[in-house]
This record gives structure tokens, sequence and C-alpha cells, in this order.
């Protein structure tokens, strides 16, 4: 038996209880963490079986915009969290003070296994979890496609720090299938890797749909307020649609560093009075029932519930034709895909869905459809559980009611690269 405290907060030894299988999921925002609090860690934290702590960074007013909500979230339920702060960069001294205080925490919680998300947790996470001796890494990969904007150097060294710390971990897992692809192609390492896709409660957002009837006026976007999501191309694109349609409005539903130079542009380009800026939502399903048409312009995702979420509640989507978002669009199916960087034709796009109630109602309930058969939470949950009761069982692990051994998946070599 493990021990460990399961008070929120920083760990005292004192105050302890037992426990089987302990894992630690290690994110750099808050906000990613309430999504996968939401998404999964709620369903495999079944204490004292299993005990899933989540690990992201506290609330910083100086760095961080728009956190205080999830963590106040995060606190309030019964999940245990760890509050370390994740460095936005690679400065040296950053990185190094997030490794200390990764190992002393994993050195006295002494998990089963340390699960990490995106470059930076996934970086020094790992390396953490194998100085502590922690029996099993597993780590999803933020993608690797290039985003816009990165430079070459920085692109290889993220790639080859990637492919070393690959050799560190028992298993990697992609949102998509073309992460795995590049995956397969690797030599070296030899590791296993396996599709786990993505997913959002199907139910809670299909409970919303509506039947699209009527002129369409609102258009939503959901994602944090940062350079990625590429607000400031979404909002030049909205107005070329409002110059169309008076009557539409553009909802923002999250929060980040780049809300106040978004309300600024937004003043600019005469669309503020039609532009809500919503921040950081809990109630996301709820304010998708009257959304027309949904939108996203990232220049690369890996499987995004901003599209997801939206598609379940049964409205159409437009995005970028970028790596992954194929996945999820269909183009005349479930939404319309757009080139990457056309403003004109992802405007057009938009109007042709507002202005055409039965083409939303069609794709809408296509949207809706593809994601119940293959984005599915539930199913999700259930394949992470595979994931994890196998290789529980590989190191001799009894695999409890919580964690059922369903099936089997390879391991080892070469053969586990290619399971999808």
């Amino acid at each position: 038996m493990l021990i460990l405290n399961i008070a929120h907060g920083p760990l005292s030894p004192r105050e302890t209880v037992t426990a089987g299988i302990r894992i630690v999921d290690v994110v750099d925002l808050a906000a990613s963490a309430r999504e996968m609090l939401d998404d999964r860690v709620a369903e495999l934290h079944t204490p004292p079986d299993v005990e899933n702590w989540i690990v992201c960074s506290p609330l910083d007013p100086a760095g961080l915009h728009g956190e205080a909500a999830p963590v106040e979230a995060l606190r309030s339920s019964s999940i245990p969290i760890e509050l370390i702060k994740a460095p936005r960069s690679l400065a040296p001294a950053a990185l190094g003070r997030y490794l200390l205080h990764l190992v002393q925490f994993l050195n006295r919680t002494q998990p089963t296994i340390v699960h990490t998300h995106g470059f930076i947790p996934g970086f020094v996470g790992r390396i953490a979890a194998r100085l502590t001796h922690v029996p099993i890494v597993v780590h999803t990969v933020d993608g690797f496609h290039r985003p816009a904007g990165t430079g070459r150097l920085r692109w290889r060294t993220y790639g080859s720090v990637e492919r070393f710390l690959a050799a560190w971990t028992d298993i990697l897992l992609t949102h998509n299938h073309d992460d795995l692809h590049v995956i397969r192609q690797w030599r070296w390492p030899a590791v296993p890797a396996r599709l786990i896709g993505n997913g959002v409660g199907v139910e809670k957002y299909a409970h919303f749909r509506r039947r699209h009837s009527g002129p369409g006026k609102v258009i939503a976007c959901i994602g944090r307020l940062d350079p990625a999501k590429n607000h400031r191309d979404l909002l030049r694109i909205f107005a070329r649609v409002h110059s169309d349609w008076p009557d539409a409005r553009l909802r923002l539903i999250g929060d980040g560093p780049m809300r106040a130079e978004c309300e600024r542009l937004a003043i600019d380009l005469g669309v503020a009075s039609v532009t809500d800026f919503l921040g950081y939502r809990d109630d996301v399903d709820v304010l998708l029932a009257d959304v027309d048409v949904a939108v996203q312009v990232s220049w690369e995702d890996g499987l995004s519930k901003a599209l997801l979420e939206p598609m379940a509640a049964g409205i159409p989507v437009v995005g970028w034709d970028v790596k992954n978002n194929a996945e999820l669009i269909t183009s005349d199916r479930t939404g319309l895909l757009a080139p990457a960087g056309d403003f004109d034709q992802t405007a057009a796009h938009i109007g042709r869905l507002l202005a055409d109630a039965p083409l939303r109602q069609r794709l809408g309930a296509a949207a809706a459809e593809t994601v119940r058969r293959r984005f599915d939470n539930a199913a999700f949950v259930d394949r992470l559980r595979v994931v994890y009761s196998s290789l529980l069982a590989d190191r001799g692990y009894p695999v409890t009611s919580t964690l059922p051994l369903a099936r089997t998946i390879p391991m080892h070599g070469r053969s586990a690269a290619t399971s999808s």
C-alpha cells in the first residue's frame, strides 16, 4: 500500500490515508486541469482503490490570465490537486524550479502512474518521474505539427526533445492519426504508442441541441485567448461577416493573456458592441443553446474540444483546413472548411450558414451524430482504462474493479507503436 495525504494544497506527511493505485496527471494551466477533471479524472478517482491527483499551475495574477475560476472549481471538487507553477517558456531557472518542486511532490506522494500532458509538463514531468523511480510514465503528445511562426531551429529542438524523452516513456498517447503516424515513422526509440482520441459528454451537450429554424445570427468560438487560438484573425473575419450581417453577434467563451488586446481590436474594427467577451465559463453547454455557427481558426490543434462541444450540440462548424481538423470536419457534411488564412472564404462560409437554416440543420445533425459515434467521453475514458490497466498488469499490479482489464494491448516493442 502507498501512503498520501488527499487534502487540497501542500502535502503534510502526518495526514495520510492508504491508497491502492495512485495516478498523477501533470498539466500546465488550471483551465486544462479543469477540463481534465470533467473529462475523466472524476471517473477514475475512486479511492481507496484509485486516487487520481492533478498537478497544475497556481493562480498568478501577474502571469496567468483568467485562471481564478478554474482554480476555484478544482478546489471545490473532491479531487486532490497540487499547485506547482509550470513555466511558459524554456528559461533554465524556471525549468529548474519546476523540476525541483515536481521531484519533491513525487517523492512525497509516490505515485504508481505519472501521466504528463503538453510539452513543458511532459519535458520536466517525465524527467521528475524517472528521477523519483515512478513505475509507469505515460505522456500525451501535444502535437508534432509545426505551429505558424515557429523557427526551424526551435522546432527541430522540440522534436529532438520529444524523441529523446520518448525513450523514458512507457507509452505515448495521441489525440489524432497524424501524430500517431509521426511516431510510427521513428526508427528510434521503439516506443509503444496508441491513438487515444478525445471525448466530450455527448448527452450534456445534446440536451441543448436546437432545430436551427429561421435566420441565424449567433457565432461562437470556444478557447483560451492566447496566440495559438488566433482570435485576432477571427475578429477580422467577423468584421467582414458583420458588414453583410449587421444582426450577427460573436460570442467568445474563454479567457487568457490576449483578452485586453482582442477587446481593443474589436473596438478598432467597429464590432465591439456586437462581440461578447464572456471569459472562462463552466456552463459552456448552456451558452451554446442559441448558437447558430461555431468557428475555430487556429493554425493548429490536436483534436479540438472547441469543435467537439458545439458539434455535440448539433451546431455546424467552420474551421480552417489544417492538420487534424479534417478528422472532425467533413466539408459540406458536418461543417465547412476554408483554406488556412483565407479570410474571405471563411467569412463566406459563415455567411452561407447564417443564411441557410436547412443547411445548418443538416450539417448540425451530422456533426452531432459524428461526435456521438466517435467522440463520446465514456468511450474515451474506457480506452484510457485499458491503457492503464494493461500497463499495471504488465508490471504485476492487481487490477481493481475500478480499472477493469477489459482487454490487453501490446505494450512492448515495435508492434505496439502501430496500435490505433
